[in-house]
């Protein structure tokens, strides 16, 4: 779920000022990812599975057949961005995201609005998660560059696991997330793939029991061509 589908849940009737410019950002990388969607799905080869080092040159995409979804992900001057685009008939626009760290979103942009999270701590630190256990910060909402709201955000290691996309295994640190701010409570389970770069597979979770409620997960990874 994206800040925006998040923030909305807690603060129902804020009227938002829409940003045209980003709408028109994010209209090439609608143009550019469109295809994947409607691209016949091969099953990946071992030998293509991507690592990290992709993300610093064409970048890496990640696809789900259905409901149909492609994300692309790449180091743009120094900061992990992605691009997800979702079938058409869904009827959601274009979105792009960066991070702080692959575990930390930092900006969401779409349908002409954006959404940043600024972390009172540096989520660099999140390298060293399975070392320290838990981390946690106090962040700052910013919705159009204003700011809305303040909160606390926390990760905690639960543990090894992996994640198997199409042919191509990874080991994946299982990462729970944590976000309170005003009424708003969420939790989702990342896996975080060092060898990747990447988180690979997302769960959200009820922030009162930890049941899983929904899953974003993906059916093939695979290096862009330039």
């Amino acid at each position: 779920m994206s800040l925006r589908a998040q923030y909305s849940r807690g603060r129902q009737g804020m009227a938002l000022r829409p940003r045209f410019p980003s709408v028109r950002a994010l209209t090439g990388a609608a143009l550019l990812f469109a295809g994947m969607l409607s691209a016949p799905v091969t099953p990946a080869r071992a030998a293509d599975c991507p690592e990290a080092e992709a993300l610093h040159a064409a970048g890496v995409t990640l696809t789900r057949n259905a409901p149909k979804m492609a994300q692309a992900y790449r180091y743009e001057n120094g900061t992990l961005t992605s691009y997800r685009v979702d079938d058409p008939e869904l009827g959601r626009p274009p979105k792009r995201e960066r991070y702080d760290h692959p575990l930390a979103v930092s900006l969401q942009e779409m349908d002409g609005r954006s959404f940043a999270l600024i972390y009172d701590e540096d989520p660099a630190r999140l390298d060293r998660l399975p070392q320290l256990g838990n981390w946690r910060t106090p962040v700052t909402l910013k919705v159009d560059g204003e700011t809305k709201d303040r909160g606390t955000i926390s990760y905690a290691y639960r543990g090894p696991g992996s994640v198997l996309i199409g042919a191509c295994r990874y080991d994946v640190w299982q990462v729970v997330e944590r976000i309170a701010m005003g009424k708003l409570r969420t939790a989702f389970l990342k896996e975080f793939s060092p060898k990747a770069g990447l988180v690979l597979r997302v769960t959200k979770l009820d922030p009162e029991t930890g049941k899983a409620q929904s899953q974003v997960a993906f059916d093939r990874i695979e290096t862009r061509q330039k």
